[in-house]
């Protein structure tokens, strides 16, 4: 196991700045995850971990010792990449075998390994065949597999799960997590998808425009959004974001207005907000309560079995999604009378920052 340093790292191609000026320290042993959606940064920065992409500015430690001028090999990082890059001719045994080879690695070591990560894997029924005799998620398993032998300080990977249809994507994130608990190595995995983020990580670090907008196990990021950028980007369905204005202040929490005029409590200190000139209210889907004083008309329903989404405009042309009961009578047209819990209301300021409540 390893920690990562980044200090101040920085990445430009000519004029055009991917990643500004970033640092954060990744901790030995955790499973973190770089989530966001395309373009924010997120595959390069992992690329300049392992040594794939040079660095403009800053400097990178693993372990403590500085590593941004050493070679890939010589990190001690393994990566497994979106495509899974196998050597097509080879039989999955000689595609786990042939790094260690070229290190001049014994026979009988290599064997060893490669059956310890095939029973890691249960893919030890698979060694003798070619990558053109495997299915996309046993390809992958082998792309992991020939991480695993190098044993690693750390453990790096590119969206490997994008090319897996969703059952296999779902069962794949489980034999992840499985073994991160196995091998307990330090595991960087970079992903647009918050499902993969939500389910795998022990942290979560969610960038926007080559930065960091917040770092945060899976739950205080859900719950406790920093910005509104992130209080937009985690959840399915997405955060309920609606323009407000400030009414005042109501047992110690800030009181806003809709629109429409409607008045919403909250239990968000008012304390930051006053002199704020644009106020957002946030409210998750299972926040929202029927039988309020907010009325709505239900544009969509959403019959997921368990529990029902209804997706309900308001009088004044915003959107609101509500989870109901997986049995749930409303139907397309009906009439709905909405509320907010006071005290799972958040609000966001002109510069994007998240205030909840206390």
């Amino acid at each position: 196991m390893a920690g990562i340093s980044l200090h101040n790292v920085g990445k430009s191609y000519g004029s055009v700045e991917v990643i500004p000026d970033l640092s954060m320290e990744i901790i030995s042993g955790e499973f973190l995850v770089f989530l966001g959606p395309s373009g924010c940064g997120k595959s390069t920065l992992l690329r300049m971990i392992a040594g794939l992409e040079e660095l403009s500015n800053g400097e990178i430690l693993i372990d403590g010792t500085r590593v941004d001028a050493l070679p890939p090999g010589q990190r001690g990082v393994a990566m497994v990449f979106q495509h899974y890059a196998l050597y097509p001719h080879m039989t999955v045994r000689d595609n786990m075998a042939f790094g260690l080879r070229n290190i001049g690695m014994s026979a009988g070591e290599i064997d060893r390994k490669i059956a310890d990560a095939a029973r890691i894997l249960e893919m030890d029924h698979l060694l003798a065949r070619k990558p053109s005799q495997l299915s996309g998620g046993q390809r992958q398993r082998v792309a992991i597999g020939r991480a695993i032998v190098k044993e690693p300080k750390a453990f790096l990977f590119d969206e490997p799960l994008s090319n897996l249809d969703a059952a296999l994507r779902s069962r794949t994130r489980i034999e992840l997590a499985r073994l991160h608990q196995q091998v307990k190595a330090t595991m960087i995995f970079v992903t647009h998808d918050q499902v993969e983020a939500m389910t795998m990580a022990s942290r979560i670090a969610i960038m926007n425009q080559g930065r960091i907008e917040q770092v945060g196990t899976p739950l205080e990021v859900y719950r406790r959004p920093r910005t509104r950028f992130v209080a937009g980007f985690i959840g399915t369905p997405a955060m309920n974001i609606l323009t407000v204005r400030l009414l005042g202040e109501d047992k110690g929490g800030a009181v806003v207005a809709l629109p429409g005029g409607q008045r919403v409590e909250t239990r968000v200190p008012i304390s930051g907000l006053a002199s704020s000139a644009t106020l957002e209210l946030g409210v998750r889907a299972e926040h929202v309560t029927t039988g309020g004083g907010i009325d709505g008309r239900a544009e969509v329903v959403e019959r997921l079995g368990d529990r029902t989404f209804v997706y309900a405009r308001l009088p004044d042309g915003a959107l609101v999604v509500y989870e109901d009961a997986g049995d749930s009578t409303v139907s397309v047209g009906d009439p709905v009378a909405l509320g907010f819990n006071p005290a799972q209301v958040h609000l966001f300021d002109s510069a994007g920052i998240g205030h909840h409540a206390a």
